[in-house]
């Protein structure tokens, strides 16, 4: 767990993080295009909910996935391939008419008035090699070459298990190249960009620069009252903190489907070693068998046949644990704004039994199982870095949102 801003560099398509040896970390990004489900039938849901456990049942115990949903206002790449195709035509009024629409939706584009919804999958692992002391400059540069051909090797796979998992479903998955990573970053730090669409930060990229150097240009600004100032930005974190015990596919619609732009859903991942779970039930199990025998309390019954169950579950490969973060990211160029976004973004005083940290102070919400909750936290959540610290039985409900 990065105690700072993680730092790194893009280096043959991937995200390395500090270095290339036990401590540091390789993540890869695979943009996630699924078809539109909004109103299709409950068997394709249950389809696509059976894809996402393949997913998270798919994740090796040194693996970690994160999710980072986020919207924009960039159709540049559709609208001119449109306007090329128009250019093809020798109809007058044909021509007219999409000449028409192609100026109307540019129009809206750049007023940001358009809204597309995007999803990336990082996927990323620990590093556990450790290179010999003593090597030459020769030795020490083809042992790293080699290194990150057997990386690039194991994230093609990746590639493919992803495409196994989601292509019946008619979903893309598109693996993300330096320049993609580098965008992502960029636009991730800067949300100043985004009243820039026709602005390609490519055009500065330095790979031999870090991700700091390379994407990180202005301060940020903690604050008492507002979270942080980044950017020209005021920034405000809602962090969920505990599950709620019951949900169902669906439940953070209300979060996705919002009409804005400037916000940003982070989902960390991290799957917890099973056999250290069935030691701790066990523990658990035997603690209050001991209660039972000294107390005779019934209740003790039903709590030794529920760890009873979960050790079943856990043996069988029916369950599989996880530690989960959620955190949700709001700017703006004014507090107002701010407050008025968080607004719709910040926990609700009701609740089914789930938990939340924010860093902005507001009266309404959309959560509907959300607590509110006003003491501030800090957590990074930035592309490709992973801050885990809650148990989710239900994140396929969670993700399935998306």
């Amino acid at each position: 767990m990065f105690e700072r801003a993680p730092n790194g560099f893009f280096v043959r398509d991937l995200i390395v993080f500090n270095l290339l040896r036990r401590g540091g970390y390789v993540a890869k990004g695979f943009v996630f295009e699924a078809p539109d489900l909004t109103n299709s039938q409950v068997a394709d849901l249950n389809d696509f909910q059976d894809q996402l456990c393949l997913l998270l049942a798919s994740l090796h115990e040194n693996q970690r996935l994160q999710v980072q949903y986020f919207c924009d206002s960039d159709y540049k790449g559709e609208l001119l391939r449109y306007q090329q195709e128009t250019e093809k035509f020798s109809n007058v009024w044909t021509k007219r008419a999409r000449n028409e629409r192609f100026s109307r939706y540019w129009h809206a584009m750049s007023e940001r008035k358009l809204r597309r919804q995007r999803v990336i999958f990082y996927i990323s692992r620990s590093l556990e090699n450790v290179p010999k002391s003593f090597q030459t400059a020769a030795a020490r540069r083809d042992y790293y070459n080699t290194l990150l051909d057997q990386l690039e090797t194991e994230f093609e796979h990746v590639h493919r298990l992803l495409l196994e998992i989601f292509g019946s479903g008619g979903a893309r998955i598109l693996p993300m190249s330096d320049l993609d990573h580098f965008r992502h970053y960029k636009r991730f730090l800067n949300p100043s960009l985004n009243d820039r669409f026709d602005f390609d930060p490519a055009e500065g990229f330095s790979p031999e620069l870090s991700i700091q150097e390379n994407c990180w240009h202005s301060e940020g600004n903690g604050q008492s009252d507002f979270g942080f100032f980044l950017d020209g930005h005021y920034h405000s974190l809602i962090v969920l903190t505990r599950w709620p015990r019951t949900t169902y596919p669906g439940i953070i619609q209300r979060l996705t489907n919002l009409r804005l732009l400037d916000y940003t859903v982070t989902v960390n991942v991290d799957p917890l070693p099973i056999s250290q779970e069935i030691n701790k039930e066990e523990k658990e199990h035997d603690r209050v068998a001991g209660d039972y025998a000294s107390e005779k309390k019934i209740s003790l019954l039903s709590v030794m046949e529920k760890k009873q169950k979960k050790i079943h579950a856990l043996m069988q490969g029916q369950t599989i644990p996880f530690h989960a973060m959620l955190a949700i990211r709001v700017w703006d160029k004014t507090r107002d704004g701010l407050n008025a976004k968080s607004g719709a973004n910040c926990p609700p005083n009701d609740t089914h039994s789930a938990g939340s940290t924010g860093s902005q102070r507001t009266t309404t919400s959309f959560f509907g199982w959300f607590r509110r909750c006003n003491s501030r936290r800090r957590v990074p959540a930035t592309p490709a870095s992973h801050y885990a610290n809650c148990r989710s039985r239900h994140l396929p409900n969670a993700l399935g949102s998306f």
